[in-house]
């Protein structure tokens, strides 16, 4: 076999040469970015999944060390999902994912109360395709900062003024004003989704005006941003109870002590339904797999419970659901199709409710992942069908009118009966085969083009 010698002393056969070859080949077209090899539609995903872990993390703590070194957890994961997202940028540069990873950075620079980051990543979107789905979104986000900015300085500037007012001469209408103020400023850094400011500023109301009829909102709205904004139960649990202290013969009072009671209920059963998984582990399994050796989802569960632990974790993500804690619902749901998928009509359930999920929650994108995972991984679900047609609603959703069009189109065509989406669909594909300026094209191709069905001057066909 003829072989070469390196100056070095290295010998390699012919066929190790052609190996090199097609190597350096695969990188000069790829290009020698860390981790470009990885397709960007998993690159992607595992940004969102970085993304997803990082808004899961469990901060709070009764231990301060341990509630920094949480934080710091998070923002870890922040940091990592930002990196991935970057990554899909400069690989993309133009394309829809670009886009995507864009709109999901200025999501983290919000987390951080860094609008004038998340404006710019905001801009680049609009400036990569102005009448896209996300440059909608977009241009709204832009907005909603620039005015609840403006709202802040505004109101901030008079609810100082007007309390210096009533401190020295106090009056109903500086009282009112001042605190009217103050709520508008609470509630203008909650839509910003400063949660630290907004809660200082309603619990600042709280103090400073609790004759007022606000008063006893503004401390119901602080734990409704523990609960239910940043699904922080220890920290939204003496606000409730606050409201209850301070202002017990109020409407608010009587919510809070429902919703303390209900969610008391719900999270000690999640906990116990929790330990009753752990319980039907099997730990063998559980160990083997520790050693790298792979285990089929079977296997991981003590035998004649794995009916059990489904049940568990569809009521567990029943009960994260009832608290609107929708992505601690959607990751149990995917630990089920994960963990127990050779439980098949449970797994395609657990598939189906994710993308449900995703789509309620207006991430149509994830949504759109989901169905096509329930499409991969349980075709024959009974769930197929519906998912097809609100993976439409979903395309419609952010505008790809094309995919939406056939979409519909294939829910029809697998659809017997009639059903309650059915009408729908065919009102939806009968609109988008109009062509009522008769240039060719028909409206769904003029509405992801951005074009108008109404002038013939106006369609896909004439660069913009």
């Amino acid at each position: 076999m003829n072989r070469f010698t390196y100056a070095f002393g290295l010998r390699i056969d012919r066929a190790a040469l052609l190996v090199l070859a097609f190597a350096f080949l695969a990188v000069t077209i790829i290009g020698c970015t860390p981790g470009s090899i990885i397709p960007l539609g998993a690159k992607l995903q595992n940004a969102d999944t970085a993304f997803d872990e990082a808004e899961t993390t469990e901060v709070r703590d009764d231990d301060p060390e341990k509630m920094e070194k949480n934080r710091q957890k998070q923002q870890e994961r922040y940091d990592k999902a930002m990196t991935l997202y970057l990554e899909v940028i400069e690989r993309d540069t133009k394309g829809k994912y670009a886009q995507r990873a864009h709109y999901q950075i200025a999501r983290i620079y919000k987390r951080r109360y860094d609008w004038d980051k998340a404006t710019e990543h905001y801009q680049a979107i609009v400036a990569l395709d102005p009448t896209g789905y996300y440059a909608n979104e977009a241009k709204a986000g832009t907005a909603n900062i620039r005015k609840n900015r403006e709202v802040i300085k505004a109101k901030r500037a008079e609810y100082q003024n007007y309390k210096a007012i009533y401190d020295s001469t106090p009056t109903d209408e500086t009282f009112n004003i001042a605190a009217e103020a103050l709520y508008e400023v609470a509630r203008a850094y909650e839509s910003l989704e400063n949660h630290t400011e907004a809660i200082r500023n309603y619990e600042r109301l709280v103090e400073e005006f609790s004759e007022h009829s606000k008063a006893a909102q503004a401390q119901f709205q602080v734990g409704n941003v523990y609960f239910y904004t940043l699904f922080d139960y220890l920290g939204g649990w003496p606000a409730f109870v606050a409201v209850t202290d301070k202002f017990s013969d109020s409407y608010e009072a009587s919510q809070a002590r429902t919703l303390l009671k209900q969610t008391a209920d719900i999270l000690q059963e999640i906990n116990e339904l929790k330990d009753e998984i752990d319980k039907f582990r099997n730990k063998k399994a559980v160990e083997y797999q520790k050693t790298g050796r792979k285990i089929t989802p079977a296997d991981m569960w003590v035998m004649g419970y794995s009916d059990q632990v489904v049940q568990n974790f569809q009521q567990i993500a029943s009960n994260w659901r009832k608290l609107r804690n929708y992505p601690r619902a959607i990751n149990a749901y995917k630990t089920l199709a994960r963990d127990l998928s050779h439980k098949k009509f449970a797994a395609a359930d657990a598939l189906f409710r994710t993308g449900e999920l995703f789509q309620q929650n207006g991430d149509y994108e994830r949504a759109i992942e989901a169905y096509d995972n329930l499409f991969e991984l349980a075709p024959e679900s009974t769930w197929r069908n519906e998912a097809v047609y609100q993976q439409a609603v979903c395309y419609r959703s952010i505008r790809e009118f094309g995919a939406a069009y056939e979409a519909f189109k294939a829910y029809m065509s697998i659809t017997k009966g009639d059903t309650p989406y059915l009408r729908e669909a065919e009102q939806q594909v009968r609109q988008y085969e109009l062509d009522q300026d008769e240039d060719g094209y028909k409206f769904y191709e003029e509405q992801e083009a951005g074009t108008s069905d109404q002038d013939a001057s106006s369609h896909p066909g004439i660069s913009r």
